[in-house]
């Protein structure tokens, strides 16, 4: 009998020391089926992720993104790649009590500033990124903002103007040239 409940204790140990390493696998980026809302709208995502976080049954990339402008709750960044490489800007709009975790400090987003470099996690799922992570516990999916595409400004002016410009003044030039050549002569 006793050997009986040795042998029952020592399994139940194994299993739970083996047990939960077996659950707790590593994942990596090649695990993520990312969704065609994320590509079709990012197809290089797979080259910016860094780690893989599992939470509720759901898998959340962990990228790095680099600030490029912050205005009021509007941030402005690039994704970047394991490569060195980086995306074109994109904006996310944060709610008002928002704060970033840094090092276990809290910033507000006007205390961000361009160039800072920020984890953030995007959900396989779509096309959102939850930059906080509050509990430390990994990301909530009720946290996740969309990404829009930052706006890009019209091209409204040309060099025309330069010529205009360069021309007038090659004009004034021979104009003087001639007064002088001819006070000379």
């Amino acid at each position: 009998m006793i050997v009986r409940k040795t042998v029952l204790l020592a399994g139940a140990c194994f299993a739970l020391l083996f047990g939960q390493a077996a659950l707790a696998q590593d994942l990596s980026c090649s695990d993520i089926n990312w969704s065609s809302a994320v590509t079709d709208e990012y197809p290089n995502i797979a080259d910016a992720c860094d780690a893989v976080v599992q939470k509720n049954g759901k898998m959340f990339a962990r990228i790095e993104v680099e600030i490029q402008r912050v205005r009021g709750r509007t941030l402005t960044f690039k994704i970047l790649h394991n490569d060195g490489s980086s995306s074109g800007s994109y904006t996310q709009t944060v709610n008002t009590g928002w704060r970033a975790k840094i090092g276990g400090r809290s910033y507000r987003p006007s205390d961000l500033f361009r160039g800072q470099q920020l984890n953030v996690y995007m959900p396989s799922d779509r096309w959102a990124v939850i930059i906080e992570d509050e509990e430390d516990d990994g990301p909530d999916e009720t946290e996740a903002v969309a990404i829009m595409a930052a706006p890009v400004l019209p091209q409204t002016a040309s060099a025309l103007p330069l010529f205009g410009l360069l021309g007038g003044g090659f004009m004034a030039l021979a104009a003087g040239l001639g007064v002088i050549r001819r006070r000379l002569s």
